[in-house]
């Protein structure tokens, strides 16, 4: 990354008061918004096929994820980190019998290793995404999962802290980098949600994706989800990868 770029990604980066402060105005949009909907659409049917007892997801937010997990596989133990106290705190709220605890994943990694570890939109937030990596496969016993924005980045999304978008290919080689196979790939989006929707967010300066989302915007929220529905799994914006620690002996699930 050029130095210019740098240091304006530095002045970018939230810090964990920011975090506190962006949970309180996006809980309804974690859990009404179109495009969070059909990310945990997307990761429940990649992990649906997969044997696993322990889950941890990292960087949990508001829970929302796990609660959806939990309602499948009432029987699993569940985990969750965050960089944000006020997102543990909500994430408790919502499952009240998980277990979750703070973690900055670009310093450390939990003592345990989990059947099946979750981070979703977090890698795009950490400038030192390496050593997060690392971090997560020194929690991950058999699987996995990891979402994130590539391609093009739109402006707004400096604002929410994001300080990259992957290059096509580039999450899926860090990986692999790092010790892990890879199972299957989701590239995401097209058309509706990539270009049109991130377009149209960054045309507005990401405004609508905060605060209380009343009964319009609930309408029109779930209109969208529909038409995400229609988007390819082969081409698009947001890249869902289903990994396994090269030392797994697990066998791949069917695709």
């Amino acid at each position: 990354m050029p130095e210019t770029d740098k240091r304006k990604v530095d002045m970018q980066v939230m810090g964990a008061a920011e975090y506190n402060k962006a949970w309180v105005t996006r809980d309804d949009m974690k859990l009404y918004g179109p495009f969070s909907r059909i990310l945990r659409r997307i990761i429940l049917k990649l992990v649906r096929p997969l044997s696993f007892t322990s889950v941890l997801d990292v960087g949990c937010g508001q829970g929302s994820l796990l609660k959806e997990l939990y309602s499948e596989h009432p029987k699993i133990e569940v985990h969750g980190t965050d960089f944000s106290k006020k997102a543990i705190e909500m994430a408790s709220a919502r499952v009240p019998n998980g277990q979750f605890q703070f973690l900055d994943l670009s310093k450390r990694h939990l003592d345990e290793t989990f059947d099946l570890v979750i981070c979703s939109e977090v890698l795009e937030h950490i400038i030192d995404d390496q050593a997060a990596i690392r971090n997560l496969v020194s929690m991950t016993k058999n699987y996995l999962v990891v979402s994130a924005p590539q391609g093009r980045m739109r402006s707004f999304e400096l604002s929410v802290g994001h300080v990259r978008n992957y290059e096509y290919g580039e999450l899926v080689k860090k990986l692999e980098k790092h010790g892990l196979h890879i199972v299957r790939v989701v590239e995401w989006g097209f058309p509706f949600y990539s270009p049109l929707y991130r377009s149209f967010l960054n045309g507005i300066k990401g405004k609508g994706t905060t605060g209380k989302i009343g009964p319009f915007r609930k309408v029109i929220s779930l209109g969208i989800y529909g038409l995400f529905k229609l988007c390819s799994w082969k081409h698009g914006d947001e890249i869902v990868i289903l990994a396994e620690p090269i030392r797994s002996k697990q066998i791949e699930p069917e695709k």
